[in-house]
């Protein structure tokens, strides 16, 4: 293969398609981006057979062809001499020499013929969504996934695709992220569970627009179409847990209190308790007012709210961090705090039925 392309066309799809190179080395073909020079485009291409991510680019091909570079080595080099116009040359066995100003360099580079291929997603079964309204919902809920080896699917969130509304769901085990977006259905029924790492890839590559794309769902597949860049990541196969049981539907203390207020609140609360085993805080309920107390190895905090409340007073404790990390997705003037018992799970919502996040108690401390 030989072409001429943009340098910043060229380190920009080699910056998007290199976040599905593998963590860890375990197969040195994998470790590379494949190109293709074909009619009139470069496609670039990489994966860790989990996530895979194809980007296309304009470029003049002199001689058609491909070729598998080292992703990370290309990635670093190309960011150097993205403002230049440059020449792709893979026409020397194993190697590619890449040209620009009156400079060169060789790099050593693997057999395409090893390279796996991107996965064909059926496009019987789609949704479309808005890029925003996408991203949205993986950043609502994904910092919720289990990071230890606990049950597979737990690794991964839950999409619950039913008529035109688009339902994730994460869950650790001890909390849990919940939050709804808007969709127009082509034909799915259907749960499904994709690795949090696919899905936090795909969102850093979403811009915050209001327009439209189409996300495809095969058996173990879901392929997310961007026009220009393909993401295409595997499922999850183990069914999710029954998470709509868990949910408590009445309560017997309900709070409302300013969103803003209530974070800095916390923040502070936090700062004191993080290096704590518990990292917890207790919040107290009475009398129109919350009470947020943590002790530590660092000193004491105490922080007093003004809410709206219904229902009994109470006295329960969660994790501070779990509390901390929910607010940081919100962007509700005003949240309600749901409880029944000190031992039931909490409930956080907005002002509408968007979204919510549950989060157990810790034992009240003192």
């Amino acid at each position: 293969m030989k072409i001429r392309c943009s340098g910043t066309e060229l380190s920009d799809a080699v910056s998007k398609v290199s976040r599905a190179l593998p963590v860890k080395k375990n197969n040195p073909i994998l470790e590379g981006i494949k190109l293709v020079a074909k009619g009139d485009t470069l496609t670039l291409f990489a994966t860790d057979l989990e996530l895979s991510i194809e980007k296309k680019i304009n470029a003049e091909v002199l001689l058609e062809g491909e070729i598998v570079v080292p992703g990370k080595l290309f990635a670093e080099y190309t960011k150097k001499i993205e403002e230049e116009e440059i020449e792709l040359d893979g026409t020397i066995d194993g190697k590619l020499k890449i040209c620009y100003l009156d400079s060169e360099v060789s790099l050593n580079c693997y057999e395409a013929e090893e390279f796996p291929i991107l996965k064909e997603v059926s496009n019987d079964n789609s949704f479309i969504i808005q890029k925003k309204k996408f991203k949205e919902l993986i950043n609502s809920i994904s910092f919720s996934v289990a990071v230890e080896d606990a049950r597979p699917s737990l690794k991964g969130c839950c999409f619950n695709i039913d008529g035109n509304i688009l339902e994730g769901v994460a869950s650790d085990g001890y909390r849990l992220a919940l939050c709804k977006v808007p969709i127009e259905n082509k034909g799915i029924t259907e749960k499904i569970v994709i690795p949090v790492r696919s899905l936090n890839e795909a969102s850093r590559l979403l811009d915050d627009e209001d327009e439209a794309m189409t996300v495809y769902v095969e058996k173990n597949y879901m392929l997310i179409d961007l026009f220009h860049t393909k993401i295409v990541t595997r499922m999850i196969t183990e069914e999710y847990i029954n998470y709509e049981r868990i949910i408590p539907l009445e309560f017997s203390t309900e709070i409302k209190v300013e969103k803003k207020h209530f974070e800095n609140a916390i923040d502070r609360v936090f700062v004191i308790s993080k290096n704590e085993k518990k990292c917890y805080v207790r919040m107290e309920i009475k009398e129109d007012n919350v009470y947020l107390k943590a002790e530590s190895t660092v000193g004491e905090v105490n922080e007093k709210l003004p809410i709206s409340m219904k229902g009994k007073d109470i006295l329960i404790a969660f994790n501070a961090k779990y509390i901390a990390d929910s607010m940081k997705s919100i962007t509700d003037q005003f949240i309600s705090f749901n409880f029944t018992t000190n031992t039931a799970p909490g409930i956080i919502k907005g002002e509408n039925d968007n979204w919510l996040y549950l989060i157990l108690p810790l034992r009240v401390i003192g």
